[in-house]
């Protein structure tokens, strides 16, 4: 049981300790403590812009990102570029070993040379067979297997043209050009890789290259669904990538998903923002953060949310007849609940928003704060914009005694109770001693 004392009491002096330094950054000793007037915060009403953003992080993603493929397979002979380089349409990505089409190439003209050589001279016989049958020298059988033998090298020279042209398609088919100007984000082969054909090939050929141009980008970024309502198509939209802490980068909104992703419980919708890509600074997969403006109200008066409380939460004296107009017990209370009971009741709703939009606010005047009804709009819970009642300059405060003054009683509540308890315990050992 001495044990038992002995922790009372040092649970007593602790509490006695924190009593007491609560009582003096409280004030407690100082004349306005004794006089119950309160210490108040002070903010000033100001002019400012009021915005509200929706929030989200997302990734950097190439706008027309292209797969390279050749439709040739074959050894890769040349290879000029390599990743981060800036390539136009049109310039060399790749070039095979063109050994085998090359040679294809030369035989399908030489095909074509002669297929031309015999059509010549097929015309040449038929033209002189033409004139000996007009003469009656020659019987017609002769004249048509000439007319066949024409024929045919007409229809030589057609397959030929058609073999060349094949064989040239081949044999360019083994040069890559960029389809589209634009950066070298990856590069999957090397010179002396053999890479299966793009076209043939059932498992979609080797990728050579992938390009995009990265003078737009996109960032798709996840909303959440509480905040998807509140953006469109157009809206603008501010980006900031975490390499350049410093950089905004400017963009709108191009796309929003039809369908929502969830993504640890968490119900997303992405949305594609499309940004100027300014000097190529955002690089594809960077993290970037997309803030889209709500609401933004520009050269407006704002003050702390914290400092405007409404009527109920007013502690100075203020009456609720002077919040919110007269109580329902005088006439004019009567009239307003007769005109609730009205089936035209949008005079009553209109009132009523009006009465939501008031709130309290301690207005630092020369006889100290006195409170003041105050109109307001818009709020962020952090800022609130101010319709009537304030002026820029205006000087709020916030009461700082009330809740510490509270937590200062609990303190002494409990101080007392646990006084109790030790002179209790106390006295019941003295007993149990003395009984013994």
């Amino acid at each position: 049981m001495k044990f038992l004392k002995i922790k009372v009491i040092g649970v007593i002096i602790i509490l006695a300790i924190i009593a007491v330094a609560v009582f003096v950054l409280t004030g407690g000793g100082s004349d306005k403590g004794n006089t119950g007037q309160a210490s108040y915060k002070e903010y000033t009403v100001e002019r400012g812009t009021f915005r509200i953003m929706v929030s989200a992080n997302g990734l950097v993603e190439p706008i027309n990102r292209v797969e390279v493929k050749s439709k040739a397979s074959g050894r890769v002979e040349e290879l000029p570029v390599d990743e981060g380089d800036l390539v136009r349409k049109g310039e060399l990505i790749v070039r095979l070993d063109q050994t085998d089409v090359r040679a294809s190439l030369e035989q399908a003209q030489a095909d074509l040379d002669i297929a031309e050589a015999e059509l010549k001279q097929a015309e040449n016989t038929f033209r002189r067979r033409e004139q000996l049958f007009e003469k009656g020298l020659i019987s017609q059988e002769e004249l048509d297997n000439t007319s066949l033998a024409l024929a045919q090298a007409k229809g030589k020279i057609i397959r030929a043209r058609t073999s060349l042209d094949q064989a040239q398609v081949n044999f360019d088919e083994t040069i890559v050009l960029a389809p589209n100007s634009g950066i070298i984000l990856q590069k999957y082969v090397e010179v002396g890789q053999i890479i299966a054909s793009g076209v043939s090939n059932v498992g979609g050929g080797t990728t050579i290259v992938d390009i995009a141009d990265m003078e737009r980008v996109y960032i798709t970024a996840g909303i959440d669904e509480i905040d998807v309502g509140k953006v469109g198509i157009g809206q603008a939209a501010v980006v900031m990538a975490e390499a350049y802490a410093d950089k905004k980068f400017r963009g709108h909104i191009v796309r929003i998903a039809p369908e929502a992703r969830v993504d640890q419980n968490v119900t997303l919708f992405d949305v594609v923002i499309e940004v100027e890509n300014l000097n190529g600074m955002l690089k594809s997969g960077m993290n970037a953060t997309v803030e889209i403006t709500i609401v933004e109200k520009n050269d407006i008066l704002l003050a702390p949310a914290l400092a405007l409380k409404t009527n109920g939460d007013n502690k100075s004296g203020a009456t609720r007849a002077g919040a919110f107009g007269p109580g329902p017990g005088g006439p004019e209370g009567e009239m307003a609940v007769n005109e609730r009971r009205r089936p035209d009741t949008a005079r009553f709703h209109a009132a009523d928003r009006e009465r939501q939009n008031i709130r309290i606010a301690q207005v630092k005047t020369e006889n100290g704060f006195e409170p003041r009804e105050v109109v307001i709009g818009l709020s962020d819970f952090d800022k609130t914009e101010i319709i009537s009642g304030l002026k820029e300059g205006d000087i709020i405060g916030v009461p700082m005694t009330s809740r510490l003054k509270a937590e200062n009683d609990q303190m002494e509540e409990r101080i007392k109770s646990m006084r109790s308890f030790g002179t209790s315990s106390s006295s019941g050992t003295t007993g149990g001693g003395g009984g013994g």
